[in-house]
């Protein structure tokens, strides 16, 4: 066997080794949506109520103006039966936004009457994305030749191609490409 089909078996069995492990190792990159289909409600012991889930895919405009900047993520609208007789229900109107810096904000209205008091309390903060990095760019140095070259990379889904120039020995420019699996 000559060394140059040592060399192409070598990098065949580099190449499937390779994507075996970058399968092994496929973790999910992408976040996972909520679970947002619809789900009944439901009326626990203490008399509260889990409210039900109705998805729309184009939901009507919201019911009270929200502020500039700011996007509406969840609606929630609730009607409450006062404890004294007398009083007729009263519908409450929620909006969940989020705003330009990056947080989260309750709206609320009524239609039934002037919202007097609000309270927004988060308990846990969503952990926001990270922006998308996807080039990356670089030099490279060989110390003992002394020789030294550029480089750029871009992830595409589960694979990272890129591209290098290097000097040769000689002055001369080399190129090579490279494509590998993100895991």
């Amino acid at each position: 066997m000559d060394a140059n089909s040592l060399r192409l078996i070598l990098v065949a069995a580099a190449l499937a080794f390779s994507a075996w492990f970058g399968w092994w190792m496929r973790g999910d990159l992408a976040p996972r949506p909520e679970v947002t289909a619809a789900a009944p409600a439901v009326r626990q012991e203490d008399g509260s109520l889990v409210a039900a889930r109705e998805p729309h895919a184009k939901p009507p405009p919201a019911p009270h103006a929200l502020p500039m900047g700011s996007r509406e993520e969840r609606r929630i609208s609730a009607t409450v039966s006062p404890a004294k007789p007398d009083c007729p229900p009263v519908r409450l109107d929620l909006s969940l936004v989020r705003d330009d810096a990056g947080g989260r904000r309750m709206v609320a209205s009524s239609p039934d009457g002037e919202v007097i008091q609000a309270l927004d309390m988060p308990i846990e903060a969503a952990f926001l994305p990270p922006p998308a990095r996807p080039w990356a760019a670089g030099v490279s140095w060989a110390p003992r030749e002394e020789l030294g070259g550029v480089w750029i990379e871009r992830d595409l889904g589960r694979l990272r191609v890129g591209a290098d120039i290097e000097e040769a020995g000689g002055g001369e420019l080399q190129a090579r490409v490279r494509v590998g699996w993100r895991f």
